[in-house]
């Protein structure tokens, strides 16, 4: 088993979401973990040298700036720069063609934001990260 810190970046245009996401995992995740957090696709970005190992996305990221991408188009720039980075989409967005459209894009998983919508978060998280584990593990 790996004992590296996991690089998490969470991306939503709703600061108050974004500090509950932040809180919940960094509690609930059983690996060590780093979280950074973005209110802008863009933001997100501009730090992706930093090699996250997992983005956590909003479809609509526009309430902040009217001008800002949505997590599909952002989602597509994060694959281009960082193949594999899992991306997982936390979205209101609620229709299955959304949905699709983000698996077929590269996403990791997709989330509708509801009652349950953290704790999938969490399940897929650490998913996620075992996944990483397990391939690391067949590298070495």
């Amino acid at each position: 088993m790996s004992d590296r810190t996991y690089r998490i970046f969470l991306v939503d245009d709703d600061i108050k979401t974004l500090l509950i996401m932040k809180k919940y995992i960094e509690t609930r995740i059983k690996f060590p973990i780093s979280v950074n957090i973005f209110a802008y696709g863009e933001n997100c970005l501009d730090r992706m040298d930093e090699n996250p190992d997992i983005v956590v996305l909003d479809y609509f990221l526009d309430a902040i700036r009217e001008d800002a991408k949505n997590g599909l188009e952002i989602l597509r720039l994060i694959k281009s720069v960082n193949p594999d980075t899992e991306v997982i989409f936390m979205s209101g967005q609620g229709d299955v063609e959304t949905a699709i459209e983000t698996i077929r894009s590269g996403a990791y998983d997709y989330i509708p934001k509801n009652e349950n919508a953290l704790q999938r978060l969490e399940i897929l998280l650490n998913k996620a990260i075992l996944e990483q584990q397990k391939m690391e593990a067949e590298t070495f």
